[in-house]
């Protein structure tokens, strides 16, 4: 059937790359600012054609800074003030830092430890080769340890971390005596409160509620979890069988697909909305026993990824020649059509994404499509989690780029607010916390060395 193809929205050459106008009172130059309290990003959102109301964002409260060299780390508040201070023992180094929402844990070689602050942090054993990602939650946070096909490590946070509650075995809980549990291929719902884990060895899904410890088993490989549905499939040549699924493992439906590249379950829908591998955008739900054909991305080329962001409302589209964002409805909300153009990584708390074009970069608002900034001839060093504040290094130095456009930093970056905020600057071995959302200005010095920093939610 036909489908009515979506109003354009982003694929002029010349309105879609005019920036939109700069916040008021954010400067390029630096000026006085004062940062009073927690910097909140909570509460919720309802965004350009979607319903439902956006997953609370994180807020933070504290810094986690800590030495590479020396080991030692500390808690630093808003002004400055160092509320713990602690040096890890027996370590080699200090490799990285996570921080959530009542977790904290230090990566050194081969071990990582959990709430160092403690009078005996528990100590992990990392398997050479193995990746420790933080999944990060307004409530509660989690740490896995794992790689592309083995055992899977879950660290939850709870008050009282210990060996018997926080930390298990995913093949201890599945009595699994052969597990592979390709770390890339793990589904998080939005709240971060459930984990839809691929098992390579029985060609199944494996459901974890973290808050209850429980695990529920699903056919196939997983494409989505969220609230009460979960989605899987099945590929057969170049077609593919969805499922649709209550969390309890009641199966709601089957429906036939093209091969699908990628896709969301939306906030506030039971549906999923996918891209199949021939740029068609379609929407499944249980309650119909076939896809509707919703909209297009309209890329010639082979499309090689499609990634969620802004909470699983937009789909990021890549192809060789093109990037293209989607919406649930299917409606086309940015184009970009140049040999080369590519998306830098995307994820649900995305509500910006970074489109690479050749030697420049542009900096997209995924709700609207607006340009936010754009830049030539530079290297991007890190991003915000919101993904809408970006640090970056150009041939006079480092830079910001975001809603106040291109920003000279003096010094380097070494952590950026999850909310896009705030930033910790090194200045001629200072450690400085600036307040980006009021301007680049006078920032506060923390009372304290290191090279590493991470916001802690709070």
């Amino acid at each position: 059937d036909e489908v009515e193809e979506p109003d354009d929205t982003g694929d002029d050459p010349v309105a879609a790359r005019v920036p939109r106008p700069r916040r008021p009172g954010m400067l390029l130059a630096v000026g006085a600012v004062t940062l009073i309290g927690a910097l909140i990003l909570g509460g919720t959102a309802l965004l350009r054609h979607d319903d439902g109301p956006a997953t609370p964002r994180l807020s933070w409260g504290e810094l986690l800074i800590a030495d590479r060299l020396t080991g030692s780390i500390a808690r630093v508040t808003v002004d400055g003030t160092v509320n713990a201070a602690t040096v890890l023992p027996s370590f080699s180094g200090i490799d990285e830092l996570s921080a959530g929402e009542g977790l904290i844990a230090v990566r050194s070689g081969v071990d990582l430890f959990i709430d160092p602050f403690d009078t005996e942090p528990q100590r992990i054993a990392v398997p050479p080769g193995f990746a420790t990602p933080l999944i990060p939650s307004a409530d509660r946070a989690t740490i896995l340890i794992g790689s592309e096909g083995d055992d899977l490590t879950v660290i939850g946070a709870t008050a009282e971390i210990t060996a018997d509650t926080s930390v298990r075995s995913l093949a201890q809980l599945t009595a699994e005596p052969a597990p592979r549990y390709p770390l890339p291929d793990i589904r998080v719902d939005p709240l971060g409160h459930r984990l839809a884990i691929p098992d390579a060895t029985n060609f199944q899904t494996v459901v974890l509620d973290l808050a209850a410890e429980t695990v529920t088993y699903f056919p196939d490989l997983p494409l989505a979890v969220r609230d009460d549905l979960v989605v899987t499939a099945q590929r057969v040549g170049d077609r593919m069988e969805l499922g649709m699924f209550a969390s309890s493992g009641e199966r709601l439906r089957t429906v036939p697909t093209e091969v699908i590249v990628g896709g969301a379950i939306p906030p506030g829908a039971s549906r999923f909305v996918f891209v199949t591998r021939s740029g068609q955008v379609w929407s499944a739900r249980p309650s119909k026993g076939d896809a509707e054909r919703i909209g297009t991305a309209a890329i010639s080329a082979q499309i090689t990824s499609v990634r969620p962001g802004l909470d699983g409302r937009r789909l990021v589209v890549n192809a060789d020649d093109a990037v293209v964002v989607v919406d649930s409805d299917g409606n086309t909300i940015v184009r970009r059509d140049t040999p080369g153009a590519t998306s830098e990584e995307v994820s649900m708390p995305n509500r910006c994404v970074t489109i690479r074009l050749g030697s420049s970069i542009e900096l997209i608002d995924l709700d609207d499509g607006d340009l936010i900034a754009s830049a030539t001839d530079v290297d991007i060093t890190g991003r915000s989690l919101d993904g809408c504040l970006v640090a970056a290094l150009e041939p006079n130095g480092a830079v910001l780029i975001g809603e106040g456009g291109i920003s000279p930093v003096d010094g380097s970056v070494v952590a950026l607010a999850p909310d896009s905020t705030a930033v910790v600057v090194n200045s001629s071995g200072r450690l400085r916390l600036i307040d980006y959302d009021q301007g680049l200005g006078d920032a506060v010095d923390l009372d304290v060395s290191g090279d590493l920093a991470e916001f802690i939610p709070s």
